[in-house]
């Protein structure tokens, strides 16, 4: 039971680390970047004016977000509990701090979710056939009401799904090799990705699915389809989605109107990326790309006087620039509304991919199990959760972390450590109690390449920002 217990910790016990010149592996201090700074600083200030300041536009203040970020501000501080690492040869140590483990917030936490599933979906997910990559874009005037009513983003989801759905099924039942069975006979595999951002971090709820391109039947035989057109996956998504905020009350008729009689009416569809049955590392990767944080910590900077939050990304074609300014309240209120719920699902897997597909396969016997992963469920063994971790880092800065930096022996994970009068008398024993500091990120912009140019909003443009 307490390796189970041990081996459970360690998957997400992580904070991030840096690599020596010699290759050893070592913890950083997460508390060191700006991106922690900002919130440590201004977490207080931020709760005083949400109501005042932020309910408007971005509706209440749900209860995740502070639980969140309360358990951010501790994630990586040994005073909060740590696993002991030790050398069974030279029994060289150190002390591994828990992680907060939240999603779609911490940069750290996010990205070694985004590593596992990466791995999991290449290994024991994704088929070995052609994924497309399409990406379904909703207008500007629709987004706000998937902002104030979370609960449409998986409603939006299953638009798509059943647009490639219908599509490919049409298109597989036009095929010689089906004869019988109708389009309803066919499945494709699906994963789409929710993301709630843009490139600056602003609030774009958008979709990216990974599919197969072709159906498999019930008996387990993949069929091909051409590339569909963005233009009848368009027609066909825009209408459904269009229904759905009807039947939800969100809009009227004449909403519909009006945006049905825009030249660009703003849905827009982009499957542009194909990926080979062979190509395993740019599956993994992009599998990554869709699932990652809505921001980067590396492209947090504040201005010399640090009292503005500046985030750099690729230019902008809106803007015409590659940066944009928030006070710095703004800015976590502008990151806390990327914040899934308690049970949202961001990634959803339809079809051959779903939970009720994989199990009636596996009952059947039809093909092999490519087992599904879901919130709160343990997939991996404790030796596999052990394996895993060190080789997220192995995957990332190329160096293993329970290789010992004195002898070059195995480390092992001795002891997990949670009672507070033990945690302190450890911590002052080594001399690391640390001192709490709140003052300003110090970093300035001075060297750092922002690029501003022109631009013309009356000329169409990618809805992708």
């Amino acid at each position: 039971m307490r390796g189970i217990l041990v081996a459970s910790f360690v998957i997400f016990i992580l904070i991030g680390v840096i690599v020596s010149q010699t290759g050893v592996y070592k913890q950083r201090n997460p508390k060191q970047s700006i991106f922690y700074q900002v919130i440590s600083r201004y977490y207080g200030e931020f709760l005083d004016v949400y109501d005042e300041m932020f309910q408007g536009s971005y509706g209440y203040l749900r209860p995740v977000i502070p639980e969140v970020i309360d358990k951010y501000l501790d994630c990586g501080d040994l005073a909060y509990g740590f696993a002991r690492v030790r050398c069974q040869a030279c029994s060289a140590e150190y002390l591994l701090a828990f992680s907060c483990k939240t999603r779609y917030f911490c940069p750290s936490c996010h990205q070694k979710r985004v590593l596992a599933l990466g791995e999991l979906l290449r290994e024991k997910v994704l088929q070995r056939v052609g994924h497309r990559q399409i990406v379904f874009t909703v207008p500007k005037m629709l987004r706000c009401y998937f902002r104030y009513d979370r609960k449409l983003l998986g409603k939006l989801s299953r638009c798509a799904y059943d647009t490639v759905r219908e599509l490919y099924s049409v298109s597989c039942y036009g095929s010689a090799a089906l004869t019988a069975g109708g389009p309803d006979d066919t499945m494709p595999c699906v994963v789409i990705a929710i993301q709630t951002f843009g490139d600056l971090a602003n609030y774009h709820p958008h979709l990216h699915a990974l599919a197969t391109e072709g159906c498999f039947n019930r008996d387990g035989i993949f069929y091909p389809v051409p590339k569909i057109s963005t233009l009848r996956i368009s027609e066909l998504f825009t209408h459904k989605v269009l229904k759905m905020l009807l039947e939800e009350g969100k809009i009227t008729e004449d909403t519909v109107k009006k945006i049905m009689s825009w030249r660009y009416t703003g849905f827009s569809i982009d499957n542009s990326v194909y990926i080979g049955s062979d190509e395993r590392d740019a599956l993994e990767g992009l599998v990554q790309y869709i699932t990652r944080a809505p921001v980067s910590a590396g492209k947090v900077i504040m201005n010399g006087a640090g009292d503005k939050v500046i985030y750099r990304s690729k230019l902008n074609p809106r803007i015409g620039r590659n940066f944009q300014v928030f006070e710095p309240v703004e800015w976590i209120a502008a990151l806390t509304c990327h914040i899934p719920n308690k049970g949202e699902h961001m990634t959803r897997y339809y079809g051959f991919y779903s939970n009720a597909s994989r199990g009636k396969r596996k009952k059947n016997g039809v093909v092999a199990e490519c087992r599904i992963a879901s919130e709160g469920e343990e997939l991996l063994s404790s030796k596999e959760y052990r394996t895993m971790w060190a080789q997220l880092i192995r995957k990332v800065y190329e160096v293993d972390p329970l290789i010992c930096p004195e002898c070059g022996e195995e480390m092992r994970i001795v002891g997990i450590i949670t009672e507070r009068p033990v945690i302190d008398k450890i911590l002052v024993h080594l001399d690391l109690i640390e001192k709490k500091s709140h003052s300003p990120p110090a970093e300035t912009v001075k060297h750092l390449e922002l690029t501003s140019e022109p631009c013309y909003d009356d000329l169409p443009f990618d809805e992708n920002d």
